[in-house]
């Protein structure tokens, strides 16, 4: 018996995917790509060629590759610590929930989007997953409501509806909230 598929988010990779990438060249050296990744506050970078997604080089990658194995940054070219192919792609129709799937199974923080032809086309952030998470919890809360599936001793953990703090929940006429929000009710 398998895992479950998620459900789908109906939203799309090309929704939230960031289109303007900062990319590495294969060539480059690792002090290079460093000085990109630090500049633009990035802890990774797709590496292309001829448009096409060749790998991704990591902080992590450099931290094993060039400065645990004491090499010099200026002397070690991208191709030699990149993780080639990239361990995750995605693809710019893939649901927001795959993404998360995979953010999750691959414990990676960006997922490099590919069109059909290999071409890098974007990237996706755990950033961007969980901004947009909300919403389709949004969603999700709301068609539960609607079909009456909730009922009002429902219990869970997340966003008070009314004071907006992280805590225990209580499904209470129709909101989510807290316990000090509930025994403020009338």
């Amino acid at each position: 018996m398998g895992k479950a598929e998620p459900m789908a988010s109906g939203i799309k990779a090309i929704d939230i995917m960031t289109g303007e990438v900062i990319i590495a060249r294969a060539d480059m050296t690792i002090s290079e790509a460093a000085r990109l990744m630090n500049t633009f506050r990035i802890g990774g970078l797709p590496v292309v060629s001829e448009g096409k997604l060749v790998g991704m080089i990591t902080e992590r990658d450099i931290m094993e590759r060039v400065v645990a194995a004491n090499k010099l940054a200026k002397d070690v070219k991208v191709d030699e610590v990149m993780t080639s192919p990239p361990r995750v792609t995605g693809t710019v129709g893939e649901d927001l929930s795959s993404l998360a799937g995979k953010i999750t199974k691959f414990d990676v923080t960006r997922i490099p989007i590919i069109d059909k032809d290999g071409n890098l086309v974007g990237i996706v952030t755990n950033r961007d997953v969980i901004a947009n998470s909300s919403e389709f919890l949004e969603v999700l809360l709301e068609q539960t409501r609607i079909k009456g599936q909730l009922k009002d001793d429902y219990s869970a953990f997340g966003k008070c509806e009314t004071c907006l703090q992280a805590s225990h929940l209580y499904f209470k006429e129709g909101k989510f909230v807290c316990d000090s929000c509930l025994k403020l009710q009338p």
